[in-house]
């Protein structure tokens, strides 16, 4: 893998913003980073004061371009990784949905297989299981048909057709009020989001106290706040032990909504999420979601019945929704990127631009629009 050379970019650090600064990439490893570094090995490009970002990481993604991660085949996800890629998207963790426990075992087989394989576009992670073990009472696009109760059982087929890539399973936390689901889940280093619930505040709380560490979606699929009873919202909202996933495509959310959870949670604490499906980069139309039909159109995607079914927002639009807030571009990068590489524990390696943590780069114009994409050192994406 030829080295590379980033020259004259606003170097966007953990420490801060490094202007006209260069960034030197060897053996898919960040390797330096400052000001007129001169490299003969290295394919040098000349930024022109763009913008370099950490890669962005979607911990919840069903889709796009056509195809689903339950469509359980390596053309589907490495399309889906292409399309990210193109999105300043550098890493993901492929989500699955509520559907027949062999078609869900089907899909986290071929998510570890093709993570072996490895992708053209955004790097594998793992997988994020979204549902059966949801409430029917708020499953929005998810099937009624497959919400099961929480099974270890069931979860020891997810974890051995998957190989032990799961990063991710979501929880109706009433469902699992002794903690004895969460804390065997989190036992074998997997995180429990909590969310698709009508928990109430201490049912959420209760989850949080046994490991529970994020909130699937925040705002939507979760039973709201109430003076009285402040509900699964409100523990989501107050403990700060939960990273609070976000949809800010200013549909799930109305802007006042997302300003509020910044607000209270703060950036550090928020982690932005697409919950694309397969439409997201295809357009309107009729769609088969999770095994329901589904209607977009003028790109917000609905069950027949009115329930939102994902989105069509792609990670580097909800970065500029997000700065339209009033939010610093470095703050907003933080909920793409460090956040959700802490989420999952992979702060270590991924999430920063860092000397020797991966070389997960995303370069911006101006008008936070992606001009090249770097994943592990490697050019996946060039406007």
């Amino acid at each position: 893998m030829k080295n590379i050379l980033l020259k004259h970019g606003e170097i966007y650090t953990h420490d801060g913003i490094l202007y006209n600064g260069d960034l030197f990439i060897s053996d898919s490893k960040i390797s330096e980073i400052g000001k007129d570094i001169t490299k003969e090995d290295a394919e040098i490009i000349d930024l022109d004061g763009k913008k370099v970002v950490p890669g962005f990481i979607d911990i919840h993604i069903h889709g796009g371009v056509g195809y689903d991660v339950m469509d359980a085949s390596y053309e589907a996800l490495n399309s889906i990784s292409l399309h990210l890629a193109r999105h300043g998207v550098t890493s993901f963790c492929a989500t699955t949905m509520t559907m027949d426990v062999q078609y869900i075992s089907s899909a986290l087989k071929n998510i570890s297989d093709t993570m072996k394989k490895g992708t053209e576009g955004a790097q594998i992670l793992g997988a994020y299981v979204e549902g059966p073990f949801i409430s029917k009472e708020h499953k929005g696009a998810q099937n009624e048909r497959h919400i099961l109760e929480p099974d270890i059982n069931i979860m020891n087929e997810f974890i051995e057709a998957s190989d032990n890539s799961i990063k991710v399973v979501a929880l109706a936390p009433e469902k699992d009020i002794n903690g004895d689901f969460v804390k065997y889940v989190i036992q074998r280093n997997i995180r429990v989001s909590l969310g698709h619930t009508n928990a109430t505040y201490e049912e959420m709380k209760n989850a949080v106290d046994h490991g529970a560490s994020l909130a699937v979606h925040t705002f939507n699929g979760m039973r709201g706040f109430q003076h009285r009873e402040p509900g699964a919202l409100g523990e989501a909202l107050l403990d700060d032990r939960i990273y609070g996933e976000l949809i800010c495509d200013f549909v799930h959310s109305h802007p006042a909504s997302v300003k509020i959870l910044i607000k209270i949670k703060g950036v550090e604490k928020i982690i932005l999420i697409s919950d694309a499906m397969l439409a997201c980069g295809f357009g309107d139309g009729e769609y088969a979601f999770g095994g329901q039909k589904v209607i977009v159109d003028k790109g917000i995607a609905r069950t027949e019945n009115g329930s939102l079914a994902g989105s069509t927002l792609t990670l580097d639009k909800a970065v500029a929704n997000i700065t339209k807030l009033g939010i610093p571009l470095s703050e907003a990068i933080k909920m793409v990127s460090l956040n959700p590489a802490k989420a999952i524990g992979i702060d270590g390696r991924k999430g920063s631009i860092d000397i020797d943590k991966d070389a997960d780069i995303v370069v911006l114009d101006n008008d936070l629009t992606v001009n090249m994409t770097i994943v592990n050192g490697k050019t996946v994406y060039k406007k």
